[in-house]
């Protein structure tokens, strides 16, 4: 008798177990070949978000099949009897790994339910917050994103499906507030008119979109279900329009609040500056005094 036919357990030998582990290992890597070709073939036709999630789905399913089939066949063992034997072993783990169940068990249903998806610009948690990211990977134990800083940000599942999430790319559009502090005597005729000349030129600032396709994308934006239940039935793309609103009056300040609206939440700042030294240059231009708040 060869080492090979020595039994380790029971009627476990070193054979049955190498011919065990090697099954495995070939479903685990027929499942990754499969897994890189779906996403070759499916990127570019149904997007790298679905891509992913069936290509991810197709290789579980070939792991799942190949440890089956190496207990069955291999081990000749039914794979639910061992779960059942293992009972109280598994209990006693579930405790000990409650954490890393409950994010995989997160994995899973933020796959399904999907309320981030790739490439998606969002923010979580309560305080402090990630700030503003983009999901690079949704994995089965934690989902990866990169801040407009460029840092990764591993976070647990369980806290993505559990705590607050904010998803600005869903949203398709966000506001924007600026205070803005003037001379009380000032014209509000005419800073209201500089405010909204201003929001018009800059094709960064909704609604007054210059590319065709981007116009398409706002308008079936306004379109979709999902957008039209949070809104009001008469409302369209005008109730994007800057508006400017007197919020208080001290002394010899006003405070004025400027509210705007953007789809690129990651050139928030950006955008903002460039608009607000416009807006300035403008209305020392036209004699309107801006105090200091």
């Amino acid at each position: 008798m060869s080492w090979l036919d020595t039994p380790i357990l029971g009627t476990l030998t070193a054979e049955k177990l190498i011919i065990f582990l090697l099954v495995v290992f070939i479903g685990a890597l027929i499942g990754r070949i499969a897994h890189n070709l779906i996403r070759r073939t499916l990127d570019e036709r149904a997007g790298r978000r679905m891509s992913k999630v069936i290509a991810r789905l197709v290789m579980y399913f070939i792991l799942i099949v190949a440890i089956s089939i190496a207990f069955s066949q291999v081990l000749q063992q039914e794979l639910t009897g061992l779960i059942i034997s293992l009972g109280f072993v598994g209990v006693a783990l579930a405790f000990a790994s409650q954490q890393i169940i409950g994010n995989m068990l997160s994995g899973i249903i933020i796959s399904l339910i999907r309320p981030i998806q790739l490439e998606d610009w969002v923010e979580v948690g309560q305080v402090p917050t990630t700030g503003v990211c983009r999901v690079k990977d949704i994995k089965l134990m934690n989902t990866v994103l990169r801040d407009v800083e460029g840092r990764i940000i591993v976070i647990p599942n369980s806290l993505i499906l559990n705590g607050k999430v904010v998803n600005y790319t869903q949203a398709g559009y966000v506001a924007t507030q600026i205070n803005l502090w003037v001379d009380p005597k000032s014209d509000m005729d005419s800073i209201r008119r500089i405010i909204f000349e201003e929001a018009d030129r800059d094709d960064r600032i909704l609604p007054g979109i210059m590319e065709q396709e981007q116009r398409s994308i706002m308008l079936k934006l306004f379109r979709s279900p999902s957008i039209r239940n949070l809104l009001d039935p008469n409302e369209n793309l005008s109730m994007l329009n800057p508006q400017v609103n007197i919020l208080d009056l001290h002394g010899n300040k006003m405070r004025l609040n400027i509210r705007i609206w953007i789809r690129e939440i990651n050139k928030r700042d950006e955008i903002v500056s460039d608009y607000i030294s416009a807006v300035r240059n403008r209305l020392e231009a036209a004699g309107v005094v801006i105090v200091n708040p």
